[in-house]
């Protein structure tokens, strides 16, 4: 067990008076999360869970492949630290375990769903929809009655399987919209105190999700953005500026840049940067989809496709020379999670 699963873990068993915070933990180094949100006190009773347990574009074995490897073929750089469906119900039954001491005194025992699915996994989303965020040997793994959340287009690349029996659609927030928080954004399958958004961009590649996560009338933002985004997207604007106020509880987004022959496509820290600005920052800056993936196949050699390593300093000193002054301008708090990490979300 990693030794930040076993902070989170200790932080849970001794801070009883505090209440819950998310919990995210990184299943292979990329962009395969586990995000475990804290469920009201209601639903704890009713269900004997603390938290909503999301699993997050698993990638989780082999490579990602288009027709044949020799073709299109993109390999993590290194094996994911939780490889298989059961490591990632053992990682819930022990954040469960451990906040058992924050459970109402008079919650019920957690039993298996009508549906007969056992296990502790509430929901999949799906973001994208290119094929290292929707890895059809690992999902087909899962159990076909864990409810799946997907974008348009990730639900059309899912459904001629006929693997999963739920699949509900998430929603993108038009530009002219006045609130995120309305029913028809809302997706099937997420509680109420749940929601996932799509912020389109200037691209199919470029674009943020929104997580929000309501409590005590308090609303806060996971926001993400695997690729980057730029800045004078109405989509964008729109969620800043709509009600009910958000607060942005972290962002996650890479280093990297990554270009081909069509120019740059994934806009690295130097964005991700101005983005953070743009938001007016948040809480922390969580590495998210950076792995030093090996590219290979005709595709990709006639495509050029090559990552290009960035770091924080580099993008602060850019800024920096770009500017007459960089003064009251904060530092991000960012984050790197190792592979098989996790980390709890403090408000």
């Amino acid at each position: 067990m990693s030794q930040s699963r076993q902070q989170v873990y200790k932080a849970l068993k001794t801070s009883r008076e505090k209440s819950l915070r998310p919990i995210l933990t990184l299943l292979n180094g990329d962009a395969s999360w586990l995000m475990s949100f804290p469920r009201p006190k209601a639903e704890q009773a009713s269900t004997g869970k603390a938290y909503f347990h999301v699993v997050y574009e698993p990638w989780l074995q082999g490579d990602t492949s288009l027709f044949y490897s020799w073709f299109f073929n993109i390999a993590l750089s290194d094996k994911a630290a939780v490889t298989d469906v059961q490591g990632i119900e053992d990682i819930i039954a022990e954040i469960e375990q451990a906040a058992s001491c924050h459970m109402p005194t008079d919650h019920a025992q957690a039993t298996t769903k009508d549906d007969g699915y056992q296990g502790n996994i509430d929901v999949i989303i799906l973001a994208f929809h290119y094929l290292d965020h929707v890895h059809e040997p690992t999902l087909r793994t899962f159990d076909p009655k864990i409810p799946v959340v997907a974008t348009p287009e990730a639900a059309a690349v899912i459904r001629p399987w006929n693997h999963f029996k739920t699949i509900s659609l998430s929603h993108d927030l038009d530009s002219s919209a006045a609130t995120w928080r309305s029913s028809e954004l809302h997706p099937d399958r997420l509680p109420e105190w749940l929601t996932i958004i799509r912020l389109p961009g200037h691209t199919i590649l470029n674009f943020c999700t929104a997580l929000v996560w309501t409590h005590e009338e308090v609303h806060e933002t996971i926001l993400l953005s695997p690729h980057g985004t730029h800045l004078d997207q109405g989509p964008l604007d729109a969620f800043l500026q709509a009600e009910p106020k958000t607060e942005i509880l972290t962002m996650l987004h890479g280093l990297k840049e990554s270009h081909g022959i069509t120019g740059v496509n994934k806009l690295g820290v130097k964005g991700g940067l101005a983005l953070y600005r743009k938001i007016g920052g948040s809480k922390s800056w969580i590495l998210n989809h950076d792995n030093d993936f090996t590219y290979s196949g005709f595709f990709l050699w006639v495509t050029r496709t090559v990552d290009l390593p960035r770091s924080m300093e580099w993008a602060l000193e850019e800024e920096r020379k770009q500017n007459d002054t960089t003064e009251g301008l904060d530092v991000p708090n960012f984050v790197q999670i190792a592979n098989g990490g996790m980390v709890m979300l403090e408000g």
